[in-house]
């Protein structure tokens, strides 16, 4: 459900965002990522120049419709959340898009997460049910109903559904992702000592999910100063990917921090 479309079929594109769903955009293009690991980020490649069978229209029309989603992406990355909704909507509507699953997931992925970021929770929920009825892999399924499970606050539901992630997937990233969302799903809840103590198991503590946690909870806690410090830590953050689901959950919350 997520772009490097310029060039390249959709079954293809299939494959490589299976395994991209959950990787953090700390590293984006200089490591490569461990298998077995969720996936998160959604990244763009380079448009190529040329497209050699761009003749039948077919690779052409899925590049515009990349770049489309890529620019309604970055709505979701400014915090322009309504003028996001209004842009996955309306690529929703292209023949492009309709019929093309990862393209569609993609732009409903989208749409959900703005709706949710912007505290329309039942809403969000219809529209992350939509994107776990579309086909995709076994992890990719968990890791969106993760998402959809802790920023829709059904926190009993997330609680199972990270315990079973963890039990399944033990490499050092996937814990990494376990503990920062178990967190991000407490410190929602308002469980902010237990949300704290949970991203402190991580294995990166700085990445950005945990440091909004604790951002959140300073925050509550009083703290301002070290709130800021957090909040402006996330939303300065020199290797952010724009398109990467984690991060723009990080931003979101972070511009919660006033």
């Amino acid at each position: 459900m997520r772009p490097l479309l310029a060039g390249r079929s959709p079954a293809v594109v299939a494959a490589l965002v299976v395994f991209e769903l959950l990787t953090w955009p700390r590293v984006a293009l200089a490591q490569p990522q461990p298998q077995g690991a969720p996936a998160g980020t959604a990244r763009t490649a380079t448009p190529r120049t040329s497209i050699r069978n761009a003749s039948n229209g077919e690779v052409a029309l899925e590049r515009s419709a990349a770049n489309r989603l890529v620019s309604a992406q970055r709505l979701l990355f400014d915090g322009r959340y309504a003028d996001a909704v209004t842009a996955f909507d309306a690529l929703l509507d292209r023949a492009d898009v309709r019929g093309i699953d990862t393209l569609t997931s993609w732009a409903s992925h989208g749409m959900a997460l703005a709706e949710a970021m912007m505290g329309h929770l039942t809403h969000a929920r219809s529209l992350y049910e939509n994107v776990l009825r579309l086909p995709t892999s076994p992890v990719a399924a968990a890791a969106d109903s993760i998402e959809a499970a802790v920023l829709t606050e059904q926190h009993t539901a997330a609680a199972s559904l990270l315990d079973r992630f963890a039990e399944s997937h033990r490499s050092a990233l996937a814990q990494q992702y376990v503990h920062s969302f178990r967190g991000l799903d407490l410190a929602l809840g308002g469980k902010c000592t237990s949300a704290v103590a949970e991203v402190a198991r991580a294995v990166d503590v700085d990445r950005p999910i945990p440091q909004v946690v604790r951002g959140l909870c300073a925050a509550r806690a009083g703290r301002h100063a070290e709130a800021i410090v957090l909040r402006d830590s996330v939303l300065t953050n020199p290797l952010a990917d724009p398109l990467s689901w984690p991060m723009i959950i990080a931003r979101g919350e972070a511009l919660k921090i006033k």
